[in-house]
């Protein structure tokens, strides 16, 4: 979700439910606790607050966080096409 900008835990959370039709539900505590690890390994850095409300922080991709951010899509789409080539999903144009 960082991906497209910088965002509080709430946008994060209805973001990731609304990009996966509802697949994807986030329990808070989780994100935040993964928010704040991302912000220790420097993937993720505090952009503000949100209205000056210190509670309502907004995330935002650091430039080491946006290199891992590819990387790791890249890891994952080589993941897809093998899956693909197995043929248990189908293959990208043909009803994917």
């Amino acid at each position: 979700m960082l991906s497209r900008g910088a965002s509080h835990g709430y946008a994060i959370i209805k973001g990731a439910e609304a990009l996966s039709g509802d697949e994807v539900r986030l329990d808070p505590a989780n994100l935040y606790r993964a928010l704040k690890r991302l912000d220790r390994e420097g993937l993720v850095a505090i952009a503000g607050t949100d209205g000056g409300e210190e509670r309502r922080r907004t995330y935002g991709l650091t430039s080491r966080g946006q290199q891992v951010l590819k990387a790791e899509s890249a890891r994952l789409a080589r993941l897809t096409d093998t899956v693909r080539s197995w043929r248990l999903i189908p293959q990208r144009g043909a009803g994917s």
